[in-house]
């Protein structure tokens, strides 16, 4: 695999978000173009086959990139250009480029300019719709993701937004397709392009959603047949749609349903042994703060990874809370990794002070989770700070008094840096030492003397 890097490298620089939703948008149009200008017998103008060589062109590049382009099998990233080649050759090449030849132009130019023959132009740009079978691997290309095989299979499969971007993607090819069948077959004395199209999606929705007024009928048995498996399909996906959205309404709301046993749990404990009101609401408070937010949930599951990994996570979390801090921005990876281990933890309940105004201050904090409100020296509100938020930092840089006084709102998880292990690790890294003074020196020249 080491070997390959460079190649990996080469060969993802032509892969880019843009180039995806730009065959996203091709393929898209030919998904329901192609079936509607089929059924209604629309015409060709010039600008119709402008784009039919445009998008021709395109879809020639993208097999060109496919031939260069690294995949994931069995969670390796195959990069060797050999394989890539064999693998694309051996699967879908074929497909896409039965779908990339515009045989409706080759046609139209050999052969002659008869009504038979146009109809068989029409039919043969179905061709074009095999391209669909490219949407799922355009969604899910590594480029859009990380690059890695294990990480990226998991975000795809939980990204709720993206199953039901799928979904209705899907279900809107399949009731076009449908429509459009409809049209073929049923016999119609209306002229108008648009209102045959309106009326064949209005009887579609009917009859999939198993309404049937009965004013638009089948009136062939070839027509009836159709109509009779349209309702068995209607069932089936009528089926699967709820299935699919209530799973994910479901799994979307998993967090509240938890929240709720614990609250209902509590409640009734709480009730049977007459605990008084202030503790169940210093209680109650507690768990409104612990179970609100859904990254509760994620550190329960991480309590159970082995010890070191536990340690390398907490790492990581707390260097992206030290990479917040302004002063922070140029410090090295080694130095923030120093300052990480002299972070500590604390909770603090609600309306309890964790700064007091003309106080000497000698730590900063990072508010993990909670909220607390600033106060100005006479008690007056001055805002309210949340999550991710960090105060306090003038005292790891220059020993002055508090200016303003910090109070908890909610419980509160804070990480603690004390200006003494902040002094014992800028000892080690004098460059960054110098460049932080430089930086409060501009930030803050009242502080320069002190």
């Amino acid at each position: 695999m080491s070997a390959n890097h460079s190649t990996s490298a080469h060969t993802f620089k032509y892969y880019t978000p843009f180039w995806n939703q730009l065959m996203l948008i091709s393929i898209i149009w030919y998904g329901f173009s192609v079936p509607i200008e089929i059924a209604l017998k629309l015409p060709h103008p010039i600008w119709s086959h402008s784009l039919d060589i445009l998008l021709s062109g395109l879809f020639l590049i993208d097999i060109y990139i496919l031939f260069h382009t690294p995949f994931f099998k069995d969670h390796e990233l195959i990069t060797d250009p050999a394989i890539i080649r064999r693998t694309y050759l051996g699967t879908r090449f074929i497909l896409d480029l039965v779908a990339t030849i515009p045989w409706d132009l080759i046609l139209l130019l050999t052969l002659p300019a008869e009504q038979e023959y146009s109809v068989l132009i029409s039919w043969v740009r179905l061709f074009r719709m095999l391209r669909l079978t490219r949407v799922p691997s355009l969604i899910a290309h590594p480029q859009s993701r990380t690059g890695n095989a294990l990480v990226d299979a998991i975000y795809l499969e939980t990204n709720q937004k993206l199953r039901i971007f799928m979904l209705l993607f899907w279900v809107l090819i399949v009731l076009n397709l449908i429509a459009c069948g409809w049209i073929l077959l049923h016999v119609t004395q209306n002229t108008d392009p648009l209102s045959i199209y309106i009326q064949a999606f209005y009887w579609l929705i009917v009859t999939v959603a198993t309404v049937g007024y009965g004013d638009i009928t089948p009136q062939t048995d070839i027509s009836r047949i159709y109509a009779t498996l349209v309702m068995m399909v209607g069932i089936a996906m009528y089926g699967y749609i709820i299935g699919t959205v209530s799973t994910t309404i479901a799994n979307a709301n998993a967090q509240k349903q938890r929240r709720f046993e614990k609250f209902s749990a509590l409640a009734e404990f709480m009730k049977r042994y007459d605990i008084p009101l202030s503790t169940q609401n210093d209680i109650f408070s507690f768990y409104d703060h612990f179970l609100r937010d859904r990254v509760t949930m994620a550190t329960e599951i991480l309590e159970e990874l082995p010890q070191e990994l536990r340690r390398e996570i907490d790492k990581y979390v707390n260097l992206f809370m030290l990479r917040s801090v302004p002063f922070f921005t140029q410090a090295s990876h080694e130095c923030l990794s120093d300052m990480v281990n002299c972070l500590t933890t604390t909770i603090c309940s609600p309306r309890e002070t964790i700064i007091k105004a003309g106080d000497q201050g000698n730590e900063m904090y990072f508010l993990f989770h909670g909220e607390v409100e600033v106060l100005d020296p006479k008690g007056h509100p001055l805002v309210r700070l949340r999550s991710g938020a960090f105060f306090g930092e003038i005292a790891l840089l220059k020993q002055v008094e508090r200016v303003a006084t910090v109070r908890a709102v909610t419980f509160c998880d804070l990480y603690v840096l004390s200006r003494t292990e902040f002094s014992r690790v800028m000892a080690s890294y004098p460059d960054f030492a110098r460049q932080l003074d430089e930086v409060v020196r501009a930030r803050y020249p009242s502080l320069s003397d002190s």
